[in-house]
């Protein structure tokens, strides 16, 4: 039985780093209300349903959104997320998963996500799991169920990737995706974050796929149907949630003609959904290269363009309404939705600058579809925060640096990739990531800076200017009324 202290929100900043495992109490948990009243009654109940919808951009720090909004935008516009009411900055902690008592500066988005969902921290790679201990940190969206609400997780990644993951399944690593992922070890994964350690025959929860199959989550709508294709016995996990009453859309046009009431699996493609924009001519950052004179040969500046195998794939923004739509029909509790922009993240690991604001655009026209839902129904809580920084940065045009190197008589030039694009408004933006240069430069690093959190809705008069990630979680439990943790 778990137990959750109710205490108010005295202070953003928690200041022990030791793992507090956190409990529920059955005598804090709600009842629905009756849907049984006079339409009058039920209109009032509806608007006053309290919800929650919290948007997670995968990566999005200050650096990512800024190069989007100038691109698309010019310095003078702003995204629908900026416009909101309320501003902070979040600072992301991770521990050391061999001792939990210390720090991390750079986190993962499995850690990330579990604090943002549990209000724990944890170590890089865990899916709502203790550091070292590997004990389950039960979830908001646990704990919103049991009190009665409805519940949604909304991704342009697989379904089984560590940001939901992280909300309706506990797992020592975010690679635990599927029953193949639980036979071997992997050499990569501490010992102690071996999947192995949460096969079923050991007394464990199982695969990713598998918990979430078994979460009892209302709406589950982005990608993953490889895993899910999987199965444990006779039937694929497909087949096991359409036994437990969920409609499977996999196209656009699903999306467009379900009921609002029915249980929805949505799985758009066999792993991540594909992008909504791609590089001029399919082109990303480079290497600066040298001619036989050793002079500097810079990218030539190329612009962003639609992706064809886009085709036929709900947006994010179509996604996020049909699942406000579903979770609120004859619904006068209210509700738990978490939405991910999960493709902006990796489209920085790969350097592709155009990816990355492409989805930060579509992330941000999911957050404009929320706030006119919250718009409407006044007792809604609308948060957009990150789960960590990336790679991706402003950096000065060419013709910068071959001013410097005339004035001081030798080359100067960026290290790491380099692209210049062309904006919408006609200026160019040099853009550079320098994370990490191994020998094949296969992929860019997280980074360790705060993150934005911008927020909307009731009881939101003494935000500080500086919180964590535990702030936000605790901030979205008062407003469910499921009691804070401590």
């Amino acid at each position: 039985m778990y137990k959750i202290a109710y205490k108010k929100i005295a202070h953003p900043i928690f200041t022990t780093p030791i793992i507090l495992t956190a409990f529920i109490s059955l005598n804090v948990l709600l009842a629905p209300l009756s849907s049984q009243a006079s339409p009058s009654k039920n209109l009032t109940d509806h608007l006053s349903a309290t919800n929650v919808i919290l948007f997670i951009g995968d990566g999005m720090d200050e650096h990512q959104i800024t190069m989007a909004r100038n691109y698309l935008y010019s310095p003078k516009g702003l995204f629908a997320m900026e416009q909101m009411p309320v501003r902070s900055s979040v600072k992301v902690q991770t521990l050391r998963e061999d001792n939990p008592k210390q720090f991390r500066h750079i986190a993962d988005s499995a850690n990330s996500a579990t604090t943002l969902a549990t209000g724990v921290l944890t170590s890089k790679g865990r899916i709502a799991t203790a550091a070292l201990t590997n004990h389950a940190l039960p979830t908001i969206l646990e704990d919103a169920q049991r009190a009665g609400y409805r519940t949604g997780i909304v991704t342009t990644a697989s379904l089984t990737d560590a940001t939901p993951a992280a909300f309706a399944s506990h797992s020592p690593h975010r690679d635990c995706e599927s029953p193949e992922e639980m036979k071997a070890r992997h050499p990569f994964i501490p010992p102690t974050q071996q999947c192995t350690h949460n096969q079923k025959k050991r007394g464990g929860q199982g695969s990713i796929v598998e918990q979430l199959i078994n979460a009892n989550v209302d709406v589950l709508l982005g990608g993953g149907r490889k895993y899910f294709k999987q199965s444990v016995g006779k039937s694929s996990f497909i087949e096991q949630a359409q036994h437990k009453g969920y409609a499977l859309l996999q196209t656009q046009t699903d999306i467009q003609g379900t009921p609002e009431h029915s249980k929805l699996l949505g799985l758009f493609s066999k792993k991540h959904l594909p992008i909504e924009w791609i590089g001029e001519n399919y082109r990303r950052a480079k290497k600066i290269k040298t001619d036989a004179d050793g002079h500097h040969i810079y990218p030539q500046p190329f612009t962003c363009t639609p992706n064809t195998r886009f085709k036929n794939t709900p947006t994010l923004s179509q996604m996020t309404d049909k699942a406000l739509q579903t979770l609120s029909h004859n619904n006068t509790k209210g509700f738990f939705l978490v939405v991910e922009g999960a493709l902006i993240d990796k489209q920085a690991h790969k350097r592709n600058p155009c990816g990355q604001i492409g989805e930060l655009r579509a992330f941000d026209e999911s957050i404009s579809t929320g706030r006119e839902f919250a718009s409407k129904f006044p007792n809604t809580l609308v948060i957009v925060t990150a789960d960590h920084g990336q790679a991706g940065q402003i950096v000065p045009l060419p013709e910068s640096y071959e001013l410097v190197s005339n004035a001081v008589t030798a080359p100067q030039y960026p290290t790491g990739y380099y692209a210049v694009l062309k904006t919408l408004s006609g200026e160019l933006m040099a853009i550079s990531y320098a994370t990490n240069s191994s020998p094949k430069g296969m992929w860019e690093m997280h980074t360790g800076t705060n993150v934005p959190a911008f927020m909307e809705g009731p009881e939101l008069k003494n935000v500080p200017v500086t919180i964590d990630q535990r702030y936000i979680n605790n901030l979205m439990r008062q407003h469910l009324k499921l009691g804070t943790i401590q």
